[in-house]
């Protein structure tokens, strides 16, 4: 599998051209980057692209109907899907400011789902 991949390490946009087999975690070819960071990144795409979850979940009896929320770490992006699923699960209620530890270990992906919006 031939897999182009525009690296987002850096401004400069590398277009990488990645080569192997992701299903398998092999890689044969990385070309077209211009720093080690884009190689590192491009080949993590390749095999197991991670993405950071950002989202919101319910109050109750809050001044807001929302607080905004994130993973603490980015989670496999073939489960941002369900990940939302979960997310509209949850209602917070209370005093929480950025930081704060919604749900631990979210789904299992070692990552905490924490706030990243204030809640008085």
């Amino acid at each position: 599998m031939v897999k182009d991949i525009i690296c987002i390490t850096c401004p400069q946009g590398c277009i990488i051209k990645v080569t192997g087999d992701p299903a398998k975690g092999e890689i044969t070819g990385c070309e077209g980057f211009k720093c080690k960071r884009g190689k590192v990144y491009a080949e993590n795409e390749f095999i197991k692209p991670l993405r950071i979850l950002t989202s919101s979940v319910k109050t109750s009896g809050a001044a807001v109907p929302l607080v905004a929320v994130r993973t603490s770490a980015p989670i496999p992006k073939d489960m941002q899907m369900a990940a939302m699923e979960e997310v509209k699960k949850i209602t917070v209620s209370g005093k929480l400011v950025p930081g704060d530890v919604i749900v631990e270990n979210f789904m299992g992906t070692g990552a905490n789902l924490v706030a990243s919006g204030s809640l008085e």
